[in-house]
């Protein structure tokens, strides 16, 4: 099974608007071209987040019909910039989907919710964290990988770490619990984070759009281009990773700005 992941797209509905000077729908649409490029054949592509950068309908809409030209299933999570209405009315159709579970033949796909509504940062309610415990208990046999938008741990960046799961330790202590659980997939950092905890390797993927400077104590923006990444999860249980980033788009990006 082969997982493309993408994150925090940050789209508008006026295709000009740009942030931190990134036309995010140029960059966004750079990423997808650098996808069909490459060749990535993924049996399912999972977005962790921050679709939308101004909460409207035709960035959803906008969204929704870019992806779906890769013609292959796509699974959304919200971030701490979507509203949910609209992932549901416009992400939750034909080869769109919404579900927190996919179960292959030999592996399982989880979708963490983190989103709190009216906040930057993350919180996994207790229902969620009940089901996500059920759903490892349920297949103890089947190799995991678990997505969700903000991080659960931290990245040494103290102004991204006051923002990311307000209960990450309840998230982890239910991760680290069960060894079939092999990686976990987010978003939120604009930056590629890699660290392996025990079992679980915690793997961020960069922004489509702009970039945060790694290892910042305040907000910060980066000239890093944006990416991808994917994971090629095999059969024994092993998952290879692939980083990707567009070479030919280069963005130019206000480093001056200090947040948005």
């Amino acid at each position: 099974m082969t997982i493309l992941h993408i994150s925090d797209s940050h789209l508008f509905a006026d295709a000009e608007q740009t942030l931190l000077g990134v036309n995010t729908r140029e960059s966004f649409e750079a990423v997808l071209d650098n996808v069909t490029r490459q060749g990535v054949e993924p049996d399912l592509i999972v977005m962790t987040g921050d679709i939308s950068q101004d909460y409207s309908a035709k960035s959803y809409q906008y969204f929704a019909e870019r992806i779906s030209q890769l013609n292959k299933p796509v699974f959304s999570l919200a971030g701490n910039h979507d509203e949910l209405s609209f992932l549901k009315q416009y992400l939750c159709h034909d080869n769109l989907f919404l579900n927190k579970q996919v179960i292959t033949e030999h592996w399982q796909v989880l979708l963490l919710n983190t989103h709190s509504k009216g906040q930057v940062y993350g919180v996994v309610t207790a229902d969620e964290l009940t089901w996500l415990e059920t759903c490892l208990q349920d297949n103890p046999e089947l190799p995991t990988v678990v997505f969700m938008h903000h991080h659960p741990i931290p990245i040494d960046s103290l102004w991204l770490d006051k923002i990311g799961v307000k209960n990450a330790q309840s998230v982890t202590d239910i991760l680290q619990a069960y060894p079939q659980v092999k990686l976990c997939g987010f978003g939120h950092v604009h930056q590629t984070i890699d660290v392996q905890v025990d079992n679980i390797r915690y793997l961020s993927v960069p922004s489509t759009c702009v970039q945060f400077l790694p290892q910042s104590d305040e907000f910060s923006a980066s000239e890093e281009r944006p990416g991808y990444r994917v994971y090629h999860c095999n059969r024994d249980g092993h998952i290879e990773v692939e980083t990707h980033r567009v070479s030919d788009y280069s963005p130019t990006v206000n480093l001056a700005i200090s947040g948005y």
